[in-house]
């Protein structure tokens, strides 16, 4: 159990008010946002979110016995005796505080941080397996899990806030964790929540169109991923130098080599000056194969991800192990190590004469890179099953839409997490961006699903877009499961026992 004297722990903001009396021997056993985790003895702080302030929540805190309280507001009339500190950010104050209270976990590892609009969970469960194919012991943060040496955890946000952040990273440090992977999104580092990381090499992945519902502009969006690289810093880490990994094939990487102190390693599938470059590039349905191009050095590099925005990924993730000390001749023999991803191309088994995927592409950029990817080693028909999600970014629906029907022989057209948007609005503006006559509407997903797949030909394709690995399915504002891989399953079973009679 931690306990940390909470002179100690406030200590680590220098400008704030102290109301109430704050004893020599007052110690705190956690911190927390939430007022209904506080026990006797915990430091509540109150953040105030989009949907909930959590100064509203004071008198719950002080009942359930919080010993201090962190705030911005005045809250004396409700504290009660509870001592009070007072700053001008909360959010802030929590994340100095968090760091403070877990002993600055993250500097006892190295730290791999990916940002960007596409491939983050693809570049982290790479680095995550080249290291563990060397025997080193990792942590991963991202949108499928969080994995605490061969413990894997549901996750609900990409990156979370910074005390279940700092509190995961203590957990990895006291289990010897020498490496910590970990996505982090636009919105997460707007927001702050990796406010107290101190990573080691930060990677750059691609910006295409998306969350535009928060940042509203796509010059806002860069921004925001460019904070990651901007708080690298000038510093050194444990006697070494910080790296940002970027991509030479994305117009960002202007900007962001600018905005940043540490040395960048560019990579790019297209530009042979950059400094990992891929060459000699094929792939099959199962396996891509490249030349790691690295000072004139060739290596040659084999993986079970398939496309070129996977060799992309790859190449990113070689940089980043390579700047961390890894040796390439054993970093480009690991890749292989990682079989697969869940819900990024992800094969779904069992069908006799044609191919089923499914994957978590939900922008217009991703749709077709993985509808050019399957394309290529499609024999007969792709046939490509997506809807548009209820809600947010509306003006993309249109562009998924056409680059469906235009990439795809037949489209079937779904609902996709309808929130509380009537559906009739969601497919109203797709079809509006369809030029094509190739493609019919189902509503219910499920049953698009099983239908694309009893109608698909011996050498056809079907590709399940949009959800990916996502289980938890926004039906007209009510959550059920469904997950797209274990109805594309039962649809193959179907299909099979119907073909063998």
């Amino acid at each position: 159990m931690i306990c940390v004297k909470a002179t100690d722990l406030i200590d680590v903001i220098k400008m704030k008010k102290i109301v109430g009396t704050l004893t020599a021997d007052l110690t705190i056993n956690a911190i927390s946002q939430d007022s209904r985790a506080i026990q006797p003895g915990d430091l509540f702080i109150c953040i105030e979110g989009t949907q909930v302030d959590g100064h509203r929540y004071v008198e719950k805190a002080a009942a359930n016995g919080a010993s201090l309280i962190v705030a911005r507001k005045d809250i004396q009339a409700i504290a009660g005796d509870v001592p009070v500190v007072y700053v001008s950010d909360t959010g802030k104050a929590m994340s100095l505080l968090a760091n403070r209270f877990y002993d600055y976990p993250s500097e006892a590892m190295q730290v791999i941080g990916v940002t960007g609009t596409n491939g983050k969970t693809t570049v982290t469960y790479l680095v995550e397996a080249i290291l563990k194919g060397l025997h080193h012991k990792t942590g991963l943060m991202g949108t499928i899990e969080m994995h605490v040496g061969d413990e894997v955890i549901k996750t609900k946000n990409t990156t979370p806030d910074s005390i279940t952040m700092q509190q995961s990273l203590r957990q990895m440090v006291d289990m010897e964790t020498e490496y910590f992977t970990l996505e982090l999104s636009s919105i997460a580092l707007e927001m702050g929540r990796a406010w107290g990381l101190d990573v080691d090499v930060a990677i750059m992945t691609n910006l295409t169109h998306e969350h535009m519902e928060f940042h509203h502009t796509m010059e806002a969006y860069a921004e925001s991923k460019k904070l990651i690289f901007s708080q690298l810093g000038n510093g050194r880490k444990n006697g070494r130098t910080k790296t940002a990994v970027l991509n030479a094939d994305d117009e960002t990487i202007h900007s962001y080599r600018i905005a940043t102190a540490a040395e960048v390693i560019s990579y790019s599938v297209e530009d042979e000056t950059a400094d990992f470059f891929a060459a000699n590039i094929s792939y099959s349905q199962t396996q891509t194969h490249f030349d790691l191009i690295v000072n004139g050095e060739s290596y040659p590099v084999v993986t079970n991800l398939v496309g070129l925005y996977n060799v992309s990924n790859t190449l990113a993730a070689l940089a980043a192990v390579y700047a961390t000390g890894i040796a390439l001749e054993d970093a480009t023999k690991a890749v292989a190590n990682l079989e697969g991803v869940a819900g990024r191309l992800e094969i779904v088994p069992g069908a006799q004469d044609i191919g089923v995927y499914v994957d978590f592409a939900h922008s217009p950029d991703a749709m077709e890179k993985v509808l050019s990817v399957v394309r290529e080693f499609t024999k007969g028909r792709l046939i490509s099953v997506f809807g548009g999600a209820g809600e947010r970014e509306h003006e993309k629906r249109p562009i998924m839409a056409r680059i469906g029907t235009e990439l795809s022989d037949h489209v079937v057209l779904t609902t996709d997490d309808t929130g509380k948007e009537p559906q009739e609005q969601i497919i109203e503006m797709m079809i509006a961006g369809i030029e094509k006559d190739n493609y019919e509407y189902i509503e219910n997903r499920e049953e698009a699903i099983l239908h694309a797949i009893a109608m698909a030909e011996p050498e056809d394709t079907v590709i399940i877009l949009g959800r990916g690995h996502e289980s938890d399915y926004n039906d007209k504002g009510t959550m059920r499961y469904l997950l797209d891989s274990e109805v594309a399953a039962r649809a193959i079973a179907a299909r099979n026992a119907k073909r063998s009679r």
